[in-house]
């Protein structure tokens, strides 16, 4: 498995592996996956021999992007990431691939992101990888569990 950066290939089956977790995340469309992919830090998939295993996509400081949840972060933090999205393939779950693509992301700069507070395996992860619950935010009749995960020493 290869990680690599997000082609305009990849598109349509990124918007499928997106849509299968939406319990997770937001929804979106292969225009709107453009236009992240277009602003993002990092914008990246795990490759499985041709087969995307899942994907990760970050935005920097300062970006333009209408989400009350980045607009959340950016009101308190200066310098840091912000993991929009991570999504597994359904068929490469249990298997790892969240956390090679947490391991290429996470730097040298805090990683911030927010888990619905119904979701006990995201929230038992995120906080299984060092990150710290720093608030909520309602957004759309869910309560969002701000996370922030500074850097290794």
């Amino acid at each position: 498995m290869t990680i690599r950066e997000i082609t305009t290939d990849d598109l349509d089956a990124v918007v499928d592996i997106n849509q299968t977790a939406l319990e997770g995340v937001g929804p979106i469309d292969r225009e709107g996956l453009a236009l992240l992919v277009k602003q993002a830090d990092q914008a990246l998939v795990l490759d499985d021999d041709g087969d995307i295993a899942g994907f990760v996509i970050t935005l920097p400081t300062g970006a333009t992007y209408d989400s009350s949840r980045y607009a959340w972060f950016e009101k308190r933090l200066d310098d840091y990431v912000y993991l929009d999205r991570i999504v597994v393939a359904e068929t490469h779950r249990r298997l790892g691939v969240a956390s090679r693509l947490y391991d290429e992301i996470e730097g040298e700069k805090p990683v911030a992101l927010e888990v619905y507070d119904d979701n006990d395996g995201s929230l038992a992860f995120h906080e299984g990888r060092g990150f710290e619950p720093v608030g909520e935010l309602e957004h759309q009749g869910k309560t969002n569990v701000m996370f922030v995960r500074e850097p290794a020493a």
